[in-house]
């Protein structure tokens, strides 16, 4: 940790996720921090000549509206680019995001030439959000194909030159009381169901509002107990390390139960290869 001059610290760069900040919080924390309250630092990327903020925005402007000069910050290395990855999956704790603010989120990683590479669940996974609402974000910000048309020129029997558009030629046309199958993408496997496909999407989304729905259990559970704001969030980031921890030793199970009743089949398929071999013996 490192004690940062308030004016040296860059909000410039666009890591700022949310919509906008809620005053409301800002001035509670400016009242608690004049109370002598104690807050985690922020977090900050220092690129070698600039310290972008990434976390930590209202407590920062919290600590500028009491006129304080200096902040408690947890400095990483890192360019302004990482500090915006950082921000982004930074929104499982504290205030909770709208859902506006989680839009933008999925906007801004669809609008990079690296993260818009990540499936729509690995974005949903470092945002906080389901895979189906990736999809449906994406889906809105694909521009409409138009279809062309290729026009071909012919000389008619009268000698007479013309041009015929050939698009729609060998085309079975589309049925007026049903709309029509989407045509199969290219460069996908032979063997891609796509209702397949979105069985695993719909399994993940589900996995996801479980996650979320835990969480929101917790905050609300926490926001009950008559306790600080500053007790508030170090009793958050506990419950999370716990579930994540729980999370962890789930997967590790499942992973054993998965083992033994692959040996489990392994040794009763031996048995029966030994029980028929003597069945042969005494033949």
């Amino acid at each position: 940790m490192k004690k940062l001059n308030v004016s040296d610290i860059r909000i410039d760069g666009g890591t700022q996720i949310r919509k906008q900040l809620n005053q409301d919080k800002v001035d509670e924390y400016a009242a608690q921090m004049l109370d002598g309250e104690v807050f985690p630092p922020i977090t900050v990327f220092f690129d070698g000549s600039s310290y972008w903020l990434a976390s930590g925005f209202h407590r920062y402007f919290a600590t500028q509206k009491i006129g304080n000069e200096t902040i408690d910050a947890d400095v990483k290395q890192g360019t302004i680019e990482e500090a915006t990855l950082f921000a982004l999956g930074d929104n499982k704790h504290g205030l909770n995001m709208t859902a506006e603010d989680y839009r933008r989120s999925v906007e801004i990683m669809l609008g990079h030439p690296v993260w818009s590479n990540w499936s729509n669940a690995q974005i949903a996974r470092h945002i906080g959000v389901s895979a189906m609402t990736v999809g449906r974000v994406k889906k809105e910000k694909e521009p409409v194909k138009q279809p062309v048309k290729t026009p071909t020129t012919y000389v008619d029997k009268h000698g007479k030159q013309s041009k015929m558009d050939t698009t729609n030629i060998g085309k079975k046309p589309k049925p007026k009381d049903k709309p029509a199958d989407n045509p199969q993408p290219t460069g996908v496997p032979d063997d891609y169901d796509e209702d397949e496909e979105k069985i695993r999407e719909l399994c993940h989304t589900i996995e996801q509002l479980a996650e979320e729905n835990t969480i929101l259990r917790d905050k609300i559970a926490i926001g009950q107990w008559n306790a600080s704001e500053i007790e508030k969030i170090d009793i958050e980031e506990t419950v999370a390390n716990l579930r994540e921890q729980l999370r962890v030793l789930e997967i590790d199970n499942k992973a054993l139960r998965e083992s033994r009743d692959m040996y489990q089949n392994r040794h009763a398929e031996a048995v029966k290869i030994i029980n028929s071999m003597k069945r042969k013996e005494k033949k």
